[in-house]
């Protein structure tokens, strides 16, 4: 039966291709008939007239093969598919290295693509979100970027035209943890202070049980909560029946009124929300804390300039009227994507650049296979043409063949994309935003289909089109090898792999930019000694430890047991780690000097510490003496950092001088000494002013512990002495210095490694590149080497002119990349830490390894090309 379709389906596309030729042969003597009939002295349409009527039955013929083209268009398809799948059976080499060349570059595009996608161009998923702006402030020359006072928001809430709606809510950070004690266990969670209004503008509600109503906005309100759907299914254990009952939230009982929804994560990290009412009287009317960040959502027509002018103008009033703390503060807004997504935008469009420039360099690589290819079926084409085969249906051909090695690339890359993105998902667990948008989505695969497009285009045209019927006939009838490839397909192929040397050049020195500046970062010193140092945070609750003498107490009968333990060498404690991202600026006023406008009162960095935390770290004292026993007792000193020394005290010994907290309204402290210059915000960031007190007050801390042991003992010995104090405080965040010192670098290192690996890859591809032209060339020129050898040309002449060949490009690649990497370069300035972005080093080993690789390349078809035999070549003679 398959074969009677098969003969069947064979008649029809034969009697079709007969009845096309047909068409073609009357179309040719009608053509004939009307330049017959104008030579004869009638006008072009009279002739045309005339020959319509010779030629009667030439409609009718036209209207039948017009009909049977839908039949030979597919039946036309069906058999190239079928002999495109034969010749890539039948040159397996050719082809695995064409598909995995095309999946290498159109895999490793989709796998970035995906992260870009889900990063920066995927709407957030939340309602009108292209119209959602955050709101901050700012302190120029004191604070770069810092959250809203609460009493500022209702100002600008009540004020500003240019938003539909508002809401507040805290931004997530180290220091917002709460302990949740759920009907199953007891766990720490990230918890925001949210306005009643926050998931309305979200556009979010819950998904069980309701959200907070206007009454939970006042002071001393109902004491409610909501939670995440990860909360409810771990501390709950997804019970239905939780919503409702009270819970202990910080030793405190507060009503479970609702669960969001799976998948929503807004701010980032957050399990629980808690309405403004909580925070009380005092916290809802600071005016010093800057814990918050406004949410607006524009209304149609005002632009964001519009209300960050808005807000700006009111933000002024408040300075006029609220001198003492809105003096000086300016407006920041911004999209609130931008705000969730970071700086990250320059290094995923630079990376994106990259595997762009990889595709480009792999289908150069398959173009000069298809090339190569060509040249070696000229007899084949020379065929087909002689046949009656034109330049369309040859050129249709070579597109279907090229068709099925792309598609084939595709499946291969969606499995390589897929294991990529697993690979940058666990290079960048810590820093890079929106990770659960990370998939391939119908965006991404709407891309994936276009480069395959693109590929499929520029591989099977541009070798295509340098076929030439009437040139193969010419050299089929003449008995001659050459022919059939346009005379200009030497130098396309030379240009193109002259163009892959440039474009791995510019890759392989961005990477050695990258790779100088992380080099030069790891190099900065941190400011104290990392090796076995472990730390561990814990956090107090305040109906357990309502006073300050109660959490000074316990943070110090715990370091008394710290201290004790086996394998500890010395134990401290502080409420900002260094590489933390903790932070906690204070305004000061320096005694004895006038004083200045609230705008410009200083402020510096805070950190309350235990009087052993210089020497548990080993920061150095460069002045004065640490904190004593006597200090202890009395709490009205402080020790300040090189940096704030340089800042405020220029040209002076600060020691002696006194401090006055602005903030805490406190008496003056007296600067007893200066420490070196800790990168407590990274090994690339500019050190801040830092001063530090004894710790008297604070409900949580962090502690350090330097061993001489396995870290991971010290800290399951250390939680049995917490259980000891009290087992309802739980111990979290414990990590190991060298750890938060690497969670530091994790964004340097994963731009450093990716590109690193991308220019490794464009150098693979390009070498590879200039093998296969070069060992093309030596087959083809086989004839010629050997007639060189028997006329007396010396092998090492032979090498040279290969090797020479090869070379030539490699070096105008190099000039060429060297000029557009100049320019590039500059692109990924704002990346580097301790370099320049011309740096000679990066440019001048990236040519020094291109060149060397091209030389290699060069090499080996050299070689092969000496020996052949010059017998042999005379007898094909």
């Amino acid at each position: 039966m398959l074969s009677d379709l098969f003969f069947r389906l064979r008649s029809l596309f034969h009697r079709t291709v007969v009845e096309k030729e047909l068409d073609e042969e009357l179309r040719f003597h009608f053509e004939g008939q009307v330049e017959k009939h104008v030579q004869s002295g009638l006008t072009h349409e009279d002739a045309k007239r005339r020959a319509r009527l010779e030629f009667g039955g030439l409609d009718q013929v036209k209207e039948e093969c017009r009909e049977a083209r839908g039949v030979t268009f597919f039946e036309t398809l069906f058999q190239d598919v079928r002999y495109g799948l034969r010749m890539l059976r039948k040159s397996p080499t050719f082809t695995a290295v064409a598909v995995l060349t095309l999946a290498l570059g159109i895999g490793v595009n989709t796998a970035i693509f995906s992260v870009v996608d889900g990063v920066l161009l995927r709407p957030l998923p939340f309602r009108n979100a292209s119209r959602l702006v955050d709101v901050t402030e700012y302190s120029p020359g004191k604070v770069d970027d810092t959250g809203v006072p609460y009493p500022d928001y209702l100002a600008w809430k009540q004020g500003a035209t240019a938003f539909d709606e508002t809401a507040a809510y805290f931004l997530i950070r180290a220091s917002n943890d709460i302990v949740l004690g759920g009907p199953l266990s007891a766990e720490r969670a990230r918890y925001s202070t949210v306005s009643n209004s926050f998931f309305s503008i979200l556009g979010v509600q819950p998904a069980l049980g309701h959200g907070f109503s206007a009454s939970d906005e006042i002071p001393g309100g109902a004491k409610v909560f909501l939670i995440s759907d990860a909360v409810w299914h771990g501390a709950f254990g997804g019970d239905r029946h939780a919503v409702g009952r009270p819970y202990r939230l910080d030793g405190e009982n507060y009503t479970l009124v609702g669960v969001m929804p799976a998948g929503f994560d807004f701010p980032k990290g957050c399990g629980v929300w808690i309405p403004v009412g909580t925070l009380g009287q005092f916290g809802l009317h600071d005016r010093i804390s800057h814990p918050f960040h406004a949410l607006g959502r524009l209304r149609l027509g005002v632009s964001l300039a519009q209300a960050e002018a808005e807000i700006e103008k009111i933000q002024k009033h408040l300075g006029e009227i609220y001198p003492n703390t809105d003096a000086g503060w300016q407006v920041r807004a911004q999209p609130l994507l931008d705000e969730i997504t970071g700086n990250v935008r320059t290094s995923l469009f630079v990376l994106l650049g990259a595997v762009g420039f990889i595709l480009l360099i792999a289908c150069a690589n398959v173009v000069n296979l298809m090339l190569a290819r060509a040249s070696a079926r000229e007899r084949e084409f020379a065929i087909r043409a002689a046949l009656g085969a034109g330049r369309t249906r040859l050129l249709l051909q070579n597109l279907t063949e090229t068709f099925l090695i792309v598609c084939i690339s595709v499946v291969l890359a969606v499995a390589l994309a897929k294991w990529g993105l697993a690979l940058i998902v666990s290079l960048t667990s810590i820093h890079l935003p929106r990770m659960e948008s990370f998939h391939l989505s119908i965006p991404v695969l709407t891309f994936l289909a276009a480069i395959a497009a693109l590929t499929t285009t520029l591989v099977g045209l541009v070798p295509a089109l340098q076929i030439s019927p009437q040139a193969f006939q010419s050299g089929f009838s003449s008995g001659q090898r050459s022919g059939g490839i346009d005379p200009h397909g030497r130098q396309l192929r030379n240009v193109l792999v002259v163009c892959e040397v440039t474009l791995a050049l510019v890759l392989l020195c961005g990477a050695g930019l990258m790779l100088r500046s992380f080099v030069q970062m790891n190099r900065v010193k941190p400011g104290f000694e990392t090796e076995h140092l472990v730390s561990m945070k814990i956090a107090l609750p305040g109906a357990a430890y309502p006073k300050a003498e109660q959490t000074s107490a316990f943070f110090d009968r715990l370091l008394e047991r710290l201290q004790s333990l086996p394998g500890v060498k010395a134990a401290a404690a502080t409420t900002a780690l260094p590489f933390s991202g903790e932070s906690d600026w204070g305004s000061f006023q320096i005694a004895g000097r006038a004083t200045p406008d609230w705008a410009h009162v200083p402020a510096a960095e805070g950190r309350a510490i235990s009087a052993s935390y210089f020497q548990t770290l080993g920061i150095p004292l460069l002045r004065g003496r640490e904190f004593s026993a006597e200090d202890l007792r009395n709490n009205n000193t402080l020790i300040i950092n090189e940096a704030m020394a340089k800042k405020f005290f220029p040209g002076t010994n600060p020691i002696g001088q006194h401090l006055i907290s602005i903030d805490e309204r406190s008496n003056a402290r007296e600067i007893v000494g200066v420490i070196g210059d800790v990168k407590s915000f990274g090994l690339a960031a500019e050190s801040k002013p830092e001063m530090y007190t004894l710790y008297r007050g604070a409900w949580y801390m962090n502690f350090v512990l330097r061993t001489s042991q396995d870290p991971a003992s010290v800290v399951s010995a250390a939680r049995e002495q917490i259980a000891a104090l009290d087992k309802e405080v739980p111990v979290y965040q414990a990590a190991t210095m060298d750890q938060l010192l690497s969670n530091s670098i994790a964004p340097e290192r994963f731009e450093m490694f990716l590109l690193a690996l991308f220019a490794a890859l464009a150098l693979t591809l390009a070498a590879v590149g200039l093998y296969g032209v070069l060992s093309f060339t030596v087959s083809r020129r086989s004839r010629e080497i050997g007639i060189r050898l028997a006329l007396g040309a010396q092998r090492g002449q032979v090498f040279r002119l290969i090797a020479w060949q090869g070379m030539t490009l490699v070096i105008i690649g190099v000039a060429l990349g060297l000029s557009a990497s100049l320019v590039l370069t500059r692109l990924i300035e704002s990346l580097l830490y301790g370099v320049c972005a011309t740096d000679p080093l990066a440019f001048g080993g990236g040519a020094l390894l291109l060149m060397s690789a091209g030389f290699v390349a060069c090499y080996i078809p050299a070689r092969r090309a000496l020996r052949v035999d010059p017998m042999t070549a005379l007898r094909c003679e």
